[in-house]
C-alpha cells in the first residue's frame, strides 16, 4: 500500500485554480449589432445583462473549498480496545470521503464501529458551519496492527491545503508529519502494538558482586505511552555461602543504567597517524633450524602460541642485531664467505650494513642507495659459511657486517594460530598486503616480539543515532577495561612548560559518526543506524564481531539509550537480617563469646546483634571476631560480655546475604521496545 500523498487515479491537478483563456482571435461583441441582438448567443459565448457578449471561458470559475487538515491522534495505539475522536477541519461546503483500512484490508464501518470485509466508509460528507466530527473504535489485537487512513476531496468542488512534505532520515516520505496534498488524496497511518515490558533488575557491570538468584520487577505498558507511578521491589543474593553483603550507600536515580548492544564490525577503522601497535604484548623463542632460509610460511615456537600472541599481532625480533666478519674480499660480487656458519648469524631478508671506523653504515651499491639484503644461505649447498646478497657489492676482507631482521623494517602480522590444527606451538604469518608473497626469514632461537593491534575507531551495526560522547562501555568480552566513548584528538604540544607553550590539534574525529550511512526507518522510527564509534582507549583486534554494552546512568541517559522517560523516587536498599540461635548458655555475663547454630551471613566488625538476653547497657553490640567468610555453627565474640541462655534467638544486622532495593517509578513515556533498567549494585554494595 502506498502512503504517498498523491493519487494515480486522476491525471488532472484538481487542486490548482482553473485559469481562463483569453478571447483574442474569437468573436467580439462589437461585431454584433446591438439592435439586432439574437436571442441565442453563439456557441461558447453568452450575453451579459448590458447586452455585451462574453466568452464562457472568461467567467470566474466557482471557488473550490479547502480541506485544511484531519485532526486525529496518530500516536501508537495500545493493544486493548480504545476510542479516538477525529475532526475534519475544512471550509464550509467542502465535500470529502474517508476510508480506514487495517493491515488485513478490512474497512472500518462508522455505523457499526467494527472492521469488515465489505467496502465501507464516509462518502460525500459535507462540512457545515462547524468541523465534521466522528469517532473511531480500534479493537483489541493479538499482534501488531496498522491502520491506513484515506481522506479524499471531491473533484471540482473541494481541494486540500497546499502540500508541504516532511521526510525521514532515509529520504522516505513522513506522511503523518506532511501537510496537505498536491492531489485529491491525503493518507495517514496509525500503528497498534502489543504491550511491552519494562524490567527493573539488580546488576553488577563487572560481575565482581555476586547477584545469585535475582528477583526483578516487570511492568507491562504500551509503546509510546505513559504509566502511573508504581512501587517496585527487586533483590539479589550471594551465591557463596561464606560471603555476605555490606551496604555502601543508599541508591539514587544516577545508580540506574540503561544500555544498547551494538555489534562491532569485522575490522577497525585506522585513523591517520594512529599507532595501532603501541606496545609489545608478549615474546617467545623460535624453535626450529629451517626458518632462516625464508621459505617457510609457518613458524614453530617454544610455547603454545595461544598463550603468547593473537591474530593480527605485529611481529618483530627482539634480539640485538648480529654481526660477523668477512673471510675473503669480494670484488663486485654477490657471494660472501664469513667466519661463522651463516645460519647462526643471519636470515634471508636481513638488511646488511657495514662498520667503517667503528660506525655502522648502509652497505650500498656503487650506483644507487638501494639497501642490500641477504638473498640466500649457502646458495650452492657446499659451504655453510657462505651467503649471497640481493645485489653485487664490493666487500673487503675482515670487514664486519651487521644483519638486521626484515620484520623490523617491514610489517608482518600473525595470520592464524595452529593453522593446521596439529601443533599448538605453530603459527602462520602474512605480510603488509595480507598475503605471503613477501617471505620472512628468522633464525632458530630468535626472540620474537608480538604487539597487539589496537584501534580507537570501530564500526558498529546499529545505534549510532543514540550513542554520544562519554557514554560508558560495560566490560564484556574483549573490551579494554574502563573504556568509554570519546572524541579523538591527535595533538602536538610545542614549547612545553614555557610561556610559549601551545597545543596544536593535528587530527580530530567526533565520538560518533554515521559514515554517510542512511538510517533504516521502520513504521516511522529509526530501527537501524550503522556508523562508527571512537573509544577513549584503543581496543584489541579481537573486539571484531563482539557485542558491546554501551549506555549511561541516570534518568536523562536512560531516556537517550532506551527511549523510556522515567522518574524514580523513594529509593532505598536494605539487607535481610541474619537470624540464628545460641546452642550454649553464656557464663553469667562474664564472657563475650557466644556459641551459635550458624555464622553464615555474619561479618566481623560490621554485624550488630540484638535479641532477648543481650546486655541492655550495650545497645546492639558488634561482632568482634569469629565470623566472616565462615559458615556453620561456631563461636563468635562480641564487643561486650553477655548472659544468654541456650536456644536464645539472635538477630544480626549490618551485613547479610540478600539485598532488597525498593522504590517507585513513573513512566512518562515508554520507548519503542521492551527494556531493562538496571541498578548498579557495584555502587551500592560490597561483598566479603
Amino acid at each position: 500500500m502506498s502512503y504517498h500523498g498523491t493519487s494515480s487515479a486522476s491525471s488532472n491537478n484538481t487542486n490548482q485554480r482553473t485559469s481562463t483563456p483569453t478571447t483574442q482571435g474569437l468573436l467580439n461583441s462589437s461585431d454584433i449589432n446591438q439592435d439586432s441582438q439574437p436571442s441565442i448567443a453563439p456557441p461558447g459565448f453568452h450575453y451579459m445583462p448590458d447586452g455585451t457578449l462574453m466568452s464562457d471561458a472568461d467567467m470566474i470559475q466557482p471557488y473550490e473549498k479547502v480541506i485544511n487538515s484531519i485532526n486525529l491522534d496518530l500516536s501508537p495505539l495500545r493493544a486493548a480496545t480504545s476510542t479516538r475522536r477525529f475532526s475534519v477541519i475544512a471550509e464550509k461546503g467542502a465535500v470529502f470521503s474517508l476510508e480506514i483500512k487495517n493491515e488485513d484490508n478490512y474497512y472500518y464501518n462508522f455505523f457499526s464501529k467494527v472492521f469488515q470485509v465489505e467496502k465501507s466508509g464516509l462518502y460525500d460528507e459535507v462540512v457545515g458551519n462547524m468541523p465534521f466530527e466522528e469517532k473511531i473504535v480500534f479493537p483489541t489485537v493479538t499482534d501488531d496492527d496498522q491502520y491506513d487512513i484515506f481522506l479524499s476531496a471531491q473533484p471540482t468542488t473541494t481541494t486540500h491545503a497546499q502540500h508541504t512534505e516532511v521526510r525521514f532520515g532515509d529520504g522516505s516520505l513522513d506522511i503523518n508529519s506532511s501537510i496537505g496534498s498536491n492531489s485529491l488524496l491525503i493518507t495517514k497511518v496509525i500503528y497498534q502494538y502489543l504491550d511491552q515490558t519494562l524490567t527493573i533488575s539488580p546488576f553488577s557491570p563487572t560481575s565482581t558482586i555476586e547477584t545469585g538468584s535475582v528477583v526483578s520487577e516487570a511492568i507491562t505498558l504500551t509503546r509510546g505511552l505513559g504509566f502511573a507511578k508504581q512501587q517496585f521491589s527487586i533483590a539479589c543474593s550471594v551465591t557463596t555461602a561464606a560471603k555476605c553483603y555490606r551496604i555502601i550507600k543508599q541508591p539514587v536515580s544516577n545508580d540506574v543504567i540503561a544500555f544498547v548492544e551494538p555489534e562491532v564490525g569485522s575490522a577497525p577503522i585506522t585513523i591517520a597517524g594512529e599507532n595501532i601497535y603501541p606496545s609489545v604484548s608478549n615474546t617467545d623463542i623460535v624453535d626450529g633450524t629451517g626458518f632462516a632460509a625464508g621459505t617457510a610460511t609457518k613458524f614453530v615456537m617454544n610455547t603454545n602460541v595461544a598463550d603468547k600472541m593473537a591474530v593480527g599481532d605485529k611481529i618483530t625480533i627482539a634480539t640485538t642485531a648480529l654481526t660477523d666478519t668477512v673471510n675473503g674480499a669480494v670484488s663486485s660480487g654477490v657471494k660472501v664467505v664469513m667466519d661463522s656458519n651463516v645460519a647462526t648469524k643471519m636470515a634471508v631478508g636481513d638488511r646488511i650494513t657495514a662498520v667503517l671506523s667503528g660506525v655502522p653504515h648502509a652497505l650500498l651499491t656503487a650506483t644507487n642507495s638501494t639497501i642490500v639484503t641477504v638473498a640466500a644461505l649457502n646458495p650452492d649447498g657446499d659451504n655453510a659459511k657462505e651467503f649471497s646478497m640481493s645485489q653485487a657489492v664490493t666487500v673487503s676482507d675482515g670487514e664486519v657486517l651487521t644483519f638486521t631482521p626484515k620484520c623490523n623494517r617491514e610489517l608482518f602480522t600473525v595470520a592464524a594460530l595452529n593453522p593446521d590444527e596439529d601443533n599448538a606451538k605453530e603459527f602462520s604469518y602474512v605480510d603488509a598486503a595480507g598475503g605471503s608473497g613477501s617471505r620472512l626469514g628468522v633464525m632458530d632461537n630468535a626472540v620474537l616480539s608480538f604487539s597487539n593491534q589496537m584501534n580507537y575507531q570501530w564500526p558498529i551495526d546499529n545505534f549510532a543515532h543514540i550513542l554520544r560522547e562519554n557514554m560508558v562501555v560495560i566490560p564484556t568480552g574483549n573490551v579494554t577495561t574502563d573504556s568509554s566513548i570519546s572524541i579523538y584528538q591527535d595533538i602536538i604540544t610545542t614549547f612545553p612548560n614555557t610561556k610559549q607553550e601551545d597545543i596544536i590539534v593535528v587530527n580530530e574525529l567526533p565520538a560518533i559518526n554515521t559514515l554517510g550511512i542512511n538510517p533504516v526507518i521502520t513504521k516511522g522510527d529509526i530501527s537501524t543506524q550503522a556508523g562508527s564509534i571512537v573509544f577513549d582507549k584503543q581496543q584489541v583486534l579481537a573486539l571484531s564481531g563482539d557485542t558491546l554494552r554501551i549506555g549511561g546512568y541516570g534518568e536523562e541517559e536512560i531516556f537517550r539509550a532506551s527511549g523510556y522517560d522515567v522518574i524514580f523516587s523513594d529509593l532505598a536498599i536494605a539487607l535481610t537480617p541474619i537470624t540464628t540461635t545460641t546452642t550454649a548458655a553464656s557464663s553469667n555475663g562474664s564472657s563475650a563469646s557466644v556459641v551459635v547454630a550458624s555464622r553464615t551471613g555474619i561479618l566481623d566488625d560490621v554485624s550488630t546483634v540484638s535479641g532477648i538476653g543481650i546486655n541492655p547497657r550495650l545497645v546492639n553490640p558488634t561482632v568482634d571476631s569469629g565470623a566472616g567468610a565462615v559458615t556453620g555453627a561456631g563461636t563468635i565474640v562480641l564487643d561486650g560480655v553477655q548472659s544468654l541462655e541456650s536456644g536464645a534467638v539472635l538477630t544480626f544486622a549490618g551485613a547479610g546475604q540478600t539485598a532488597t532495593i525498593t522504590g517507585s517509578i513513573r513512566v512518562v513515556k515508554a520507548g519503542n521496545a521492551s527494556q531493562t533498567l538496571r541498578f548498579d549494585i557495584n555502587k551500592l554494595l560490597s561483598i566479603t
